[in-house]
């Protein structure tokens, strides 16, 4: 299983994360631009689109493909806006989760955010039918997927993709562009962010850099390298069957209850900084989230 988080389709994730990897719902579906809501709107209508668009192809060049929308596409725009920012509910988050590093390795068996929620999409029906070519085959199937689903992908958001993750690349150096300019360099963020460093500092804490964007992550990285280092010890020793190395709940007990003091210090440090940056950080990723197709399911 893999625990850690990374920026978009992934930026929409990492947005999660840095409001303490919860969500609380919103009372009522978000209105769409027809007027309707996202619960009576068809929420797959262009990923059904692209997936048609992308099997035709494939057929044109003499291989199968069966259009698989999976259950929860086009669910990462609603999680975004359903983030809840507020100091009570950051503050219960972090009094169970900490800032969510450790907590779903103490906590196996509960969901921890849009990546577990992800287990629960029904199989994508290609897989078997690639697993039936042989490795020549396959891989000749693979180019023409990719390339299939580039062209499809463009006439329906006007982007330009190539084989890989573009798509992520794509929108992590937007995310990156945009946030440099409306983030950082905005004068009451960098000011409520110099206070949030003071704060840490007189606490005993590292500061990496005062930049806001870091400072919203700079408690937090330091777990995030505790369990990457307590992983590379699990990997230099190996599993009997091959997996990735996890840690057991005993393990990773005591690296939670520090994560979550040091959450709890680094809120009460944060607090006036959180409030003001993390609706304005969501949005932004909501932003581009949608200018990708996110909002559409293209995505997921």
């Amino acid at each position: 299983m893999s625990r850690v988080l990374t920026v978009m389709p992934a930026a929409a994730l990492a947005l999660a994360v840095l409001t303490g990897c919860g969500t609380e719902a919103a009372p009522s579906a978000a209105p769409t631009a027809a007027g309707k809501t996202s619960a009576t709107a068809d929420p797959h209508g262009k990923r059904r689109q692209m997936e048609t668009m992308r099997a035709d192809c494939m057929k044109r060049k003499g291989f199968k493909y069966q259009p698989y929308v999976p259950s929860g596409s086009g669910r990462m725009d609603r999680d975004l806006r359903e983030i809840r920012t507020d100091y009570a509910t950051l503050l219960k988050q972090r009094e169970e989760r900490g800032f969510g590093v450790f907590y779903p390795y103490v906590h196996p068996d509960q969901p921890s955010g849009p990546e577990e929620a992800a287990k629960k999409y029904q199989r994508n029906p290609n897989l078997d039918l690639a697993g039936k070519l042989s490795d020549t085959q396959s891989r000749a199937r693979e180019a023409t997927d990719k390339a299939c689903y580039a062209a499809a992908y463009k006439k329906l958001t006007g982007k330009t993709v190539t084989p890989g993750n573009d798509t992520s690349r794509q929108m992590n150096k937007m995310y990156e562009q945009a946030a440099n300019r409306e983030l950082d360099g905005d004068p009451r963020l960098v000011e409520l962010a110099a206070a949030y460093g003071d704060c840490l500092k007189g606490k005993g804490y590292p500061v990496i850099s005062l930049k806001p964007t870091t400072m919203s992550r700079n408690t937090r990285s330091r777990f995030d390298a505790e369990l990457e280092e307590a992983l590379s010890v699990r990997r230099g020793q190996g599993t009997e069957d091959g997996a990735d190395p996890e840690l057991t709940p005993d393990e990773a007990k005591p690296y939670l209850a520090k994560e979550i003091k040091a959450s709890l210090d680094d809120l009460e440090c944060g607090k006036g900084f959180y409030t003001e940056f993390l609706p304005r950080n969501t949005e932004l990723g909501m932003r581009i989230f949608r200018e990708f197709g996110g909002e559409d399911g293209l995505l997921s």
